[in-house]
């Protein structure tokens, strides 16, 4: 796979992979949430237990109790079927005196009180039973010996018979210590999970159900939320993936180098055209990755500077930098290796101490190490940065400003800052001998530079005419292609070695 691919798609398939396996973790989590939201749905019992009277309002028939004679009459039983009949809650109503029975039936009453007597909730002069087909009887006791029955319409909305097995689920009602199995089965024999749901008035109801019943009633929602949050996890890692642009990524692959050490100095010596030494090096960062792949700076530089990566890759620079030149033999003593640090990094302090003890580390003459100013990117601080320029300058250590004219400070950096030394960029050095203004741009700089008793190094020279004019402007010191490119460090050991041995760099390309 191609490895920028694997890193933009990388953050999301990883976000995919967790929440899938949260949300397979959390299913049963999810499927009681479910379970317990049905239950306070459904349960919904048309009873208000303040009082007894309270209890026949919520039934619908309060109103039936003062017209009744309690003789089961033919006024008592046509009372009864009108309640009845106009009550939504109450299936069947019957009336038990001292003397006589009746009930909407007429003259027959068939559910004897005494026989749910001991099952029953009692609430004053309530009770509260169990019926068949999930309904319950609620019988109200009056003074004289007589009482009121009512069989409440099955409850068919709080029970899960139409959706699971009737031995998967049990429902008791609770009244404070009091309570009555509406719908019983053993819960000895089989593992039930409780739910419970708490009612006014002190009642509330719990449900035993096992792990099938809890699916059987939130398979379908189950279903639903599975379904939209893999649909909402699907997009939201497509966007992520999407949004992922190239700087993003290759933000990644920079984390990725940086963590493997892949950003590594080249060196490009800096050669006096007249007497032929090599007086020092600027040292440019590669990208040196696993595979063999070197990476030039213009491809990720920008992005690094401008999510700070920068500095860390400074800092490895600087470490292999400090040792590969603490390697070097029979250096002349004005040999230095310039390392390019962006302007943000020379505000702080803290570089200036690391870079200290990397050369007292590696037992480095101060001086060995220059600092070229990039202008990518401008000083927020100038007085910070002054303050530590200050201090590497107190320290031998010299500031040279690179790519003169090209960035943010211009010449300015040349009025308020310690600098040294004077790079011209190449795109002015393009100039000599052609009709370009810029070739007017030169000859102000190297002016410049001269009244202001500046070194000046000349970059991105690449041919003899070249090298020949800036002789005659009095530039001497060339960096480019004419004597040598950039290189890994063997070579540019070996490139020591051999203008050592020949005593004049000029004859090493």
């Amino acid at each position: 796979m191609n490895k920028s691919i694997w890193l933009r798609w990388r953050q999301p398939l990883i976000i995919f992979v967790l929440c899938f396996a949260g949300l397979g973790l959390i299913q049963n989590f999810i499927k009681s949430t479910l379970f317990q939201i049905d239950l306070s749905n459904r349960a919904n019992i048309p009873l208000d237990t303040t009082d007894s009277a309270a209890v026949l309002r919520s039934l619908g028939i309060s109103n039936l109790i003062p017209q009744l004679t309690f003789t089961c009459s033919p006024h008592d039983i046509s009372e009864l079927r009108m309640a009845d009949q106009d009550s939504t809650h109450v299936h069947y109503l019957q009336l038990k005196t001292p003397k006589n029975e009746c009930s909407v039936y007429g003259y027959v009453a068939p559910i004897d009180p005494a026989s749910i007597i001991n099952k029953s909730i009692k609430i004053n002069d309530i009770s509260i039973s169990p019926y068949t087909n999930n309904r319950l009887i609620i019988v109200k006791h009056f003074s004289n010996g007589a009482s009121l029955l009512a069989v409440s319409e099955p409850f068919t909305k709080l029970l899960y018979h139409s959706k699971t097995k009737r031995e998967n689920i049990a429902i008791t009602l609770t009244y404070k210590n009091q309570h009555i199995t509406i719908s019983n089965v053993n819960k000895k024999t089989t593992k039930h999970r409780l739910f419970k749901k708490d009612l006014p008035h002190n009642f509330s109801i719990e449900v035993f159900v096992t792990e099938q019943g809890i699916n059987d009633v939130t398979k379908k929602d189950l279903y639903l939320i599975n379904s939209v949050s893999m649909f909402a996890l699907i997009v939201l890692c497509l966007l992520l993936g999407l949004n992922n642009n190239h700087q993003n990524t290759v933000k990644s692959m920079i984390d990725n180098g940086i963590r493997n050490k892949e950003f590594i100095p080249y060196y490009q010596p800096i050669i006096n055209s007249v007497s032929g030494e090599i007086i020092g090096c600027e040292t440019l960062l590669r990208w040196h990755k696993s595979n063999g792949e070197i990476i030039p700076p213009n491809a990720f530089i920008d992005i690094a500077e401008k999510n700070k990566q920068i500095y860390e890759i400074t800092d490895l620079l600087i470490e292999q930098v400090t040792a590969d030149i603490a390697s070097l033999k029979d250096l002349n003593d004005q040999f230095y290796a310039s390392i390019n640090v962006p302007p943000h990094q020379l505000e702080n302090q803290t570089f200036a101490t690391k870079l200290l003890q990397k050369l007292s580390e590696h037992d480095i003459s101060n001086h060995r190490l220059a600092i070229e100013i990039t202008e990518r990117t401008p000083f927020t601080d100038f007085e910070s940065a002054k303050s530590v320029m200050q201090r590497l300058i107190d320290n031998d250590i010299s500031i040279k400003l690179d790519d003169a004219g090209t960035g943010f400070g211009g010449f300015s950096y040349l009025q308020e800052l310690p600098i040294n030394t004077l790079k011209i960029d190449k795109m002015f050095i393009d100039t000599i001998g052609t009709c370009d203004v810029k070739a007017n741009i030169l000859n102000a700089i190297i002016t410049f530079g001269k009244k202001a008793n500046l070194i000046m190094i000349a970059e991105g020279v690449e041919s003899l005419d070249q090298v020949e004019y800036l002789r005659e402007q009095g530039v001497f010191l060339i960096q480019g292609f004419v004597y040598a490119k950039p290189m890994p460090f063997k070579d540019f050991k070996q490139f020591i070695k051999t203008c050592v041995e020949s005593d004049n760099c000029l004859d090493c390309k």
